[in-house]
C-alpha cells in the first residue's frame, strides 16, 4: 500500500522561517552585547611612576612601567602565587610586623640585632621602635600606628631563626604601594617580595581614572591582647580584642577588581560602637573593606607559637 506524499505548506514554510530568524537574530544581538560589555582584560598601559618610584620597586632606570589595565585576570593570577608564597613565609616565620608608610621604602635589612629582651617586640609599634634603634634611617620611613593603619602604603617584615646569636633573620619583606598617577591619570598599585634586599616576586596592575587621595586603606588592622584594656586609651581600646595571641588582618589590593574604591553606598553604617558584651567595636574602622578584595589575611603576630 503506498503512503500518500506529504509536505509542508507554504504558509508552515513561511512561519518556520521567521521563527528561524527570530531565534538567529536574538541570538545575534545577545553575542553583540556580551562582546560590546565584556570586560577588556588586555589593555596594556604605560604608566609614569617617577623615576624614584621605578628605581626602588624592580631597580630600573625611567619614569614609565608597563603594567595592565585593571581588571585583569592574568595579574590575579600572579597575585595568587604571590599569596601562596606569602603564606609559606609565615608558616616558617617566628614573627610578622607590619609597619606603614606614606612613602617608598628604603630599608630592607637582612639581619637586625635583637634587644635584650625578645619578649618586649610584642606589638608592631614596639618593632619600629626598636628598628628605628639601630638603623636611624628607617625613622624617617616608617611611621607608627596602633589599631588600624591611616598611611597609604605599607611593608611587611616576616622574620625566622637566626643561625647569628643576638640577631634577628629576615625571611622576606613585602612591599605594598598604591599611588596616583597623573599620565595617564588613575592609581598604580604593586605588591613585591623582596629577599637578601633582591626583589624575587611581585604583581602589579593600574586602575585607570583612579581618585586622587587613594581610597584602599586600611592595608592593616593590628588586635592587641585584651588584657591590655586594664590601661584606658582610647580609640585604640576598640582593638584590645585578641583574648591570647595578637592578630593581624591585612589586605592587598585585588587586579581582578574593576575599582579601588569600596563598591557600596555606605559600608560603615550600620555598626554599632559596642559589641553584645559591651566591648568596643572595632569593625567600623575597617568595614569599607568589606568585598573590595580577594586578597584579605589574618595573620598572627607570632605565627611560630
Amino acid at each position: 500500500m503506498r503512503h500518500p506524499v506529504g509536505g509542508f505548506s507554504l504558509v508552515e514554510v513561511m512561519i518556520a522561517s521567521a521563527v528561524a530568524a527570530s531565534v538567529m537574530g536574538a541570538a545575534a544581538l545577545a553575542f553583540s552585547a556580551i562582546g560590546k560589555n565584556q570586560r577588556r582584560l588586555s589593555n596594556y598601559a604605560s604608566v609614569e611612576i617617577g623615576a624614584a618610584a621605578a628605581n626602588n620597586y624592580y631597580n630600573v632606570a625611567g619614569e614609565f612601567v608597563d603594567c595592565y589595565d585593571a581588571p585583569n585576570y592574568g595579574r590575579a593570577a600572579t597575585a595568587d602565587l604571590l599569596r601562596d608564597r606569602f603564606w609559606e613565609d609565615v608558616s616558617y616565620s617566628s614573627a610578622v610586623y607590619c609597619l606603614a608608610r606614606s612613602g617608598l621604602n628604603s630599608v630592607r635589612p637582612v639581619y637586625i640585632p635583637a634587644p635584650e629582651d625578645g619578649r618586649s617586640l610584642d606589638s608592631p609599634e614596639a618593632f619600629r621602635v626598636h628598628l628605628a634603634s639601630v638603623f636611624s634611617q628607617s625613622s624617617s620611613v616608617y611611621k607608627g600606628w596602633r589599631g588600624s593603619s591611616p598611611y597609604d602604603n605599607g611593608s611587611i617584615y616576616i622574620l625566622e631563626p637566626s643561625s647569628f646569636s643576638g640577631f634577628l633573620a629576615v625571611r622576606a619583606i613585602y612591599d605594598i604601594d598604591i599611588q596616583s598617577t597623573g599620565n595617564p591619570s588613575g592609581t598604580y598599585v604593586s605588591v613585591k617580595r623582596y629577599a637578601w634586599n633582591e626583589l624575587t616576586d611581585y604583581y602589579d596592575v593600574f586602575f585607570p581614572n583612579g581618585v586622587n587621595g587613594v581610597p584602599f586603606r586600611p592595608l592593616f588592622v593590628f588586635h592587641e591582647r585584651r588584657s591590655r584594656m586594664v590601661m584606658e586609651e582610647g580609640d585604640v581600646d576598640n582593638f584590645k580584642t585578641a583574648a591570647d595571641m595578637p592578630f593581624y588582618f591585612i589586605w592587598w589590593p585585588d587586579p581582578a577588581s574593576p575599582t579601588l574604591a569600596n563598591q557600596g553606598a555606605n559600608a560603615q553604617s550600620g555598626y554599632a560602637a559596642s559589641i553584645p558584651d559591651g566591648a568596643p567595636n572595632p569593625l567600623p574602622s575597617y568595614a569599607a573593606m568589606a568585598g573590595r578584595t580577594n586578597y584579605f589575611f589574618t595573620v598572627p603576630l607570632f605565627p611560630s607559637m
